[in-house]
């Protein structure tokens, strides 16, 4: 600190006039008051930046086209606008802007980057996940047991119970008889707990055979009862159906695809066919049997216009009846 302390110390900058710099102003005639005034009238330094930035972008002169609320185009001038909308404008020309911050957390980041890591859509990133759950679901539920919630000693006792009907004091009896070796009484109720586990499985099993017999049954008289219907329904408002029109519709009603839904199901699962459905049963008669008056209106008039055939009549002077042209006498 010394060293620098004697470096200032010095007379490196005396305090002389003679070593201060001249400093020379070009300043054209004798009167500075008047130099200064003429800088201070040129253009705003500001603005004549910002025009040149504005150019950059396209926009020429500091007009932009806007849509009004008839969304009329328009060209205004830039600086009529509010600082809130020159930001806008500019932040959406400038490429360069930094990007847009979403405020999204880690886990939702993370969520998008696994979606573009596996170069999946959407649709196709929820389609998984949904089988994904319902294959947890399903193994999580195939795992789940009514014994399990029976401890060992209450396994036990249950199934002496329904064996041999025992008392509640032989019950006991027999689990303290059986606690004597522990190991061995877990052993024997771990084997008792498997065959509990295989005869649930094969009672939930039967459960869903015959819910599924059941829904074909179902499924069967609803065919029938469909195929009758087209059957019993030749026409549709005075429009005649023939069968391939009713193969059609019974094949929309009945055919079911892998999952067990019918191309009629999923437009009932679709808002706009949905819809137009409940409108056709709603209106259907009523605008089919409009246009059929119409048409036979429209028939009638016609008809009414067309002027018969000229017909000749010949007098039979001789009373004579005449059966064949060879009885016309000319």
């Amino acid at each position: 600190m010394d060293e620098f302390d004697e470096l200032f110390e010095g007379d490196l900058l005396p305090d002389n006039p003679q070593h201060e710099p001249e400093i020379q102003l070009d300043i054209p005639g004798d009167d500075v008051d008047d130099f200064f005034a003429e800088k201070s009238e040129g253009p705003d330094t500001e603005e004549f930046i910002l025009n040149k930035y504005l150019k950059t972008l396209g926009i020429e002169n500091s007009k932009i086209s806007v849509l009004d609320e008839n969304d009329n185009e328009q060209e205004i001038d830039f600086y009529d606008l509010t600082e809130e909308e020159q930001l806008e404008i500019l932040k959406a020309a400038d490429p360069e802007q930094e990007p847009v911050d979403h405020d999204l957390d880690d886990e939702e980041i993370e969520l998008i980057n696994q979606i573009r890591g596996e170069n999946l859509t959407v649709e196709e990133f929820l389609e998984a996940y949904k089988t994904s759950v319902i294959k947890e679901f399903t193994q999580g539920a195939a795992s789940e047991y009514s014994i399990d919630s029976y401890d060992d000693q209450e396994l036990f006792l249950l199934d002496l119970k329904q064996k041999y009907d025992l008392t509640e004091e032989e019950l006991a009896r027999e689990l303290e008889k059986e606690l004597q070796d522990e190991a061995l009484f877990t052993k024997k109720v771990g084997v008792l707990r498997t065959e509990y586990k295989q005869l649930e499985d094969q009672y939930n099993e039967a459960q869903k055979q015959e819910a599924e017999t059941e829904r074909e049954e179902q499924f069967n008289q609803f065919s029938e009862t469909m195929v009758n219907v087209a059957l019993q329904t030749p026409e549709f408002y005075g429009i005649e159906l023939d069968d391939d029109e009713k193969n059609e519709v019974l094949s929309q009603i009945l055919d079911l695809d892998e999952n067990g839904t019918s191309e009629f199901y999923k437009s009932l699962n679709d808002p706009k066919k949905l819809y137009e459905l409940a409108w056709f049963s709603r209106y259907g008669k009523d605008s089919f049997d409009a246009l059929k008056n119409a048409y036979e209106s429209e028939i009638a008039k016609l008809k009414s216009q067309i002027k018969p055939k000229p017909a000749v009549i010949r007098n039979n002077p001789s009373g004579k009846t005449q059966n064949s042209i060879y009885d016309l006498n000319f």
